[in-house]
């Protein structure tokens, strides 16, 4: 009974992870939606963590009955620090991955963030808590890595190399492994509604005047209003709450992995919205991706039967 209780949560946990990432590849689509000429891209992320911030909290003063209960509680000063930690990893991936795309492009910069992630949070793993990825989990990163770059590319129209860019994207792609590392400590010690909820109150925090400085006044269009409503209540506010849900069941590596399905998702809307043309490359990126994070899932898979019989 135990040991059946035990081999569910982390599938709960990848499913959560795995619906959180196909959230997050609809934004693109979304975006592609905002009247030209009017919001900026640092507004349009400033606007989707101050709507996650408008989801998050009436929902966590619910949960708690009162905005008082919620006030009077202490949590220790490390949790404090680990909330301003992940909030400002939260801003700075926002600010670094739209600097990164606009130097790098949108396919080459996505990749180079995307496919970095998930090395940047297997050696956080390992240098925080000594916890080594098996040689399954290296494989599944390399198929997947190598399928989202042929599919960034096929999808392309022209290719530039910008290493000023790329560095920058790898800046983000660190931003979120460290955020995603953070937030698991977070989700020990408080709930992931809690966790993500002053999270995001950091971030928006920074996002928030950093837009107002760089772009001034924001241009507002009534159809932007429910596009951003959009970006910010379901694919940041829910996507990331599902996200800090998978933390608790989950390895931080496999759970960013996972975030590789951000473009899979992307692509298929791509073709069934925008109806783009369906391109070879993609097509077998998209496989190699799928067939990457088998092995991904494999090696949590594995880990959990170590753990389990460890218990046992």
């Amino acid at each position: 009974m135990s040991t059946n209780h035990s081999v569910s949560k982390p599938v709960i946990g990848i499913a959560l992870a795995a619906i959180a990432a196909s959230l997050w590849g609809t934004a693109g689509t979304a975006q592609s939606f905002i009247t030209p000429g009017g919001l900026s891209t640092l507004w349009v992320g400033a606007f989707r963590v101050l709507f996650a911030c408008a989801f998050l909290f009436p929902l966590l003063a619910w949960r708690q009955r009162s905005w008082a209960k919620s006030l009077t509680e202490k949590p220790a000063k490390s949790y404090y620090i680990k909330v301003i930690v992940a909030g400002l990893s939260m801003a700075f991936f926002n600010l670094l991955f739209f600097s990164g795309i606009k130097e790098a492009g949108v396919a080459l910069g996505s990749c180079t963030t995307i496919g970095s992630a998930p090395l940047w949070a297997g050696l956080l793993e390992y240098l925080l808590n000594k916890k080594v990825p098996s040689k399954s989990w290296f494989l599944g990163i390399g198929i997947a890595v190598s399928g989202g770059a042929l599919m960034a590319i096929s999808q392309a129209q022209a290719i530039e190399f910008n290493i000023f860019g790329l560095v920058i994207c790898l800046g983000a792609g660190f931003c979120y492994s460290l955020y995603s590392v953070t937030a698991k400590t977070l989700v020990k010690d408080a709930t992931p509604l809690q966790a993500s909820a002053h999270i995001f109150l950091i971030a928006a925090l920074i996002a928030v005047p950093v837009a107002w400085t760089t772009s001034g006044i924001p241009t507002f269009y009534w159809k932007d209003l429910f596009i951003v409503a959009y970006l910010g209540l379901v694919v940041t506010g829910v996507a990331y709450l599902l996200y800090s849900t998978a933390l608790k069941m989950i390895n931080v590596s496999t759970a960013v992995a996972l975030g590789l399905l951000e473009p899979v998702m992307a692509f298929i809307l791509a073709i069934v919205v925008v109806h783009e043309p369906i391109s070879v490359g993609a097509s077998l990126g998209l496989v190699a991706i799928l067939f990457g994070l088998l092995f991904v899932l494999r090696s949590e898979s594995q880990k959990n039967i170590s753990l389990t019989r460890k218990q046992s």
